[in-house]
């Protein structure tokens, strides 16, 4: 249970991370007005590098 509670930490902090750079980069395919995308994109690449490094410090070390 460990194993798969690691992989799907690890695949949680991969979807922040790509999800705020779809936010960022993306906006014309999203109907998202840049005034939100950007700063809510950014938070989200922040968080999941941030959920990367503790789940890299927690279970990879």
């Amino acid at each position: 249970m460990n194993s798969s509670i690691k992989y799907f930490a690890v695949l949680m902090s991969l979807l922040y991370i790509l999800i705020g750079a779809m936010l960022v980069w993306g906006k014309e395919k999203l109907s998202i007005s840049s005034t939100y995308s950007l700063p809510i994109g950014l938070t989200l690449i922040i968080y999941g590098l941030f959920r990367s490094y503790r789940i890299y410090q927690k279970y990879f070390s």
